[in-house]
């Protein structure tokens, strides 16, 4: 019988650490997310991050590690944290920064310990090393340099010496930034775009909604943690990205909150807010809702899209699912969760209910607001017709015009009656009773005899003038928001994307819809598509 074979220390090749490292960490920027994550699940209440210039630092005042935790923490693909209580588990991440800088260096220290401990890490030469053994394999040489040996050479803890870390917390130090990866690391708006979408960080102070997503947070003991960024000469503290100008009015809705669960079984939860206009949000960067694991980021904010019946819908509603369920796991890349029993009960049942009463809800609101767009465009119209009235009465044909254009109105405004007797009770039963007298007045002067048209011209100056009212302040806001073109309103619902495409609509409109329509029609028209838009 044939002696057997096992597995041995040397059977792991050097190339395994630039292999997982590249495959897990493709954003050179995740590196910085790694490092951040560290320091939340040691606790800290404040991190700051330096990048100033050949250098970058991550400092943070939470537990730090004891001399046995500093060893354990070089341990490559192990790692002693319970998945169910930190984000970061796998013992991979501290390695992400191998293809980043040459240095790195980890100063940490522990509350009850004396001293504190620095942990090296030679990227450099390992990079070499692994160079080296790339050329022995050209040459068809046998391989020299394994996994544990490249490891052994090139990391090592020791104590720290400097003190580096006053009191306890931990410092993360890269230095010798590559070539590659400087610009990416130096760019404030690039850097400063990554970390409010996947750190847990509070939100502005003058987010209008602050304090109530920020209570619900506390009633879910689901923490934020400042965070300090310093970029050269330019040092801020940052925010969630969420402001008050990525509504069209500074917002009017105020946020909803959900529970999402199945079965009794409880994933998480949700807040969202919904555009205050009926068209997409103005920063594309917010548009959907974010999912998040102890307050980083699962994937983007178009994960959920296509859970959406409509995708214009997901682009006017901003938010964040907050997933507490212990058993959903990131996967390494936080793309996704780790496929188990949790993750295929949470996508088959907890998110499409949790999708239909968003979409429910977010209904409901577009309902209200066209009712509302529709009152101010039918009582700013009846505005005009009322005052022109007394000046176009010896006119038949255009009289004619405007008595099939009131049952329009009529029509329009009834079929969103119902909403705004409980939304605008007061100004639609004063719009109806605008509409009611323009429509006897004009049927009147059609029917009336000529010998009684001098009393008819006065009693229609008197009438139709003294019920004349225009929009309100509010409505007149919402008409000025309105799509006044066809590229406007295409836009509105993120449609125009391509340029070419752009450029064809854009022609479209000016040289023919604009020229051979006059405003009223054109106005009709472009309400017609809209209504087209909201209903496919």
């Amino acid at each position: 019988m044939d002696e057997v074979t096992r597995f041995r220390r040397e059977d792991i090749g050097g190339e395994l650490l630039p292999i997982l490292t590249s495959g897990l960490y493709r954003d050179k920027l995740d590196t910085l997310r790694e490092y951040i994550q560290n320091a939340i699940d040691a606790k800290s209440e404040h991190i700051e991050l330096v990048i100033d210039p050949d250098v970058v630092s991550v400092s943070d005042d939470g537990t730090g590690m004891t001399a046995a935790e500093a060893r354990n923490a070089m341990r490559l693909g192990i790692s002693e944290k319970n998945p169910l209580d930190n984000v970061g588990f796998r013992g991979i991440g501290v390695y992400s920064a191998f293809n980043l800088c040459d240095r790195l260096e980890i100063y940490t220290r522990a509350a009850e310990e004396s001293t504190g401990h620095v942990i090296r890490f030679n990227f450099r030469r390992m990079r070499e090393a692994l160079l080296e053994e790339a050329e022995r394999s050209k040459q068809r040489l046998p391989p020299s340099l394994y996994l544990e040996k490249l490891l052994g050479e090139t990391v090592a803890v020791e104590p720290d010496t400097s003190a580096a870390v006053a009191g306890h917390g931990t410092r993360a130090i890269l230095s010798g930034l590559l070539e590659d990866v400087y610009e990416r690391l130096t760019n404030w708006d690039q850097v400063t775009d990554y970390l409010e979408n996947v750190v847990p960080l509070p939100f502005r102070r003058d987010f209008k909604y602050k304090r109530q997503i920020e209570d619900k947070f506390r009633a879910e003991d689901y923490g934020v943690v400042p965070l300090t960024l310093q970029i050269g000469s330019r040092r801020e503290e940052l925010f969630r990205p969420y402001r008050d100008d990525m509504f069209a009015h500074g917002g009017k809705h105020p946020p909803s909150f959900f529970d999402v669960a199945y079965d009794g079984h409880k994933c998480g939860f949700a807040w969202t807010c919904i555009s205050d206009a009926r068209r997409v949000l103005r920063d594309r960067n917010l548009r959907g809702i974010l999912i998040k694991k102890k307050g980083f980021s699962i994937s983007n904010r178009t994960f959920l899209e296509p859970y959406f019946g409509r995708t214009v819908f997901s682009r006017r509603i901003t938010g964040e699912l907050i997933v507490q369920h212990e058993e959903l796991i990131p996967n390494a890349a936080r793309s996704d969760f780790e496929h188990n029993a949790a993750r295929q009960a949470f996508f088959q049942r907890a998110l499409p209910r949790f999708i239909s009463r968003v979409s429910d809800w977010a209904n409901t609101i577009q309902q209200g607001d066209k009712a509302r767009e529709v009152l101010a465009e039918k009582s700013e119209r009846l505005g005009v017709i009322s005052r022109d009235l007394p000046s176009i009465q010896r006119d038949r044909e255009r009289l004619l015009r405007v008595n099939i254009e009131l049952a329009q109105i009529e029509q329009e405004l009834g079929s969103h009656v119902k909403i705004l007797r409980q939304i605008e009770k007061e100004h639609v039963a004063k719009t109806q009773a605008l509409l009611k007298e323009c429509q006897r007045t004009v049927r009147q002067i059609l029917v009336e005899k000529r010998q009684t048209r001098r009393k008819l011209e006065e009693r229609v100056a008197r009438s139709v003038q003294r019920e004349a009212f225009g929009p309100t302040e509010a409505e007149k806001e919402r008409l000025a928001d309105l799509p006044k073109t066809l590229v406007e309103l295409l836009d509105s619902y993120d449609l125009l994307e391509h340029p070419e495409l752009r450029k064809a609509i854009r022609l479209l409109d000016e040289d023919v819809l604009q020229v051979h329509l006059d405003e009223e029609l054109y106005r009709q028209a472009l309400a017609q598509i809209r209504d087209s838009l909201e209903e496919s």
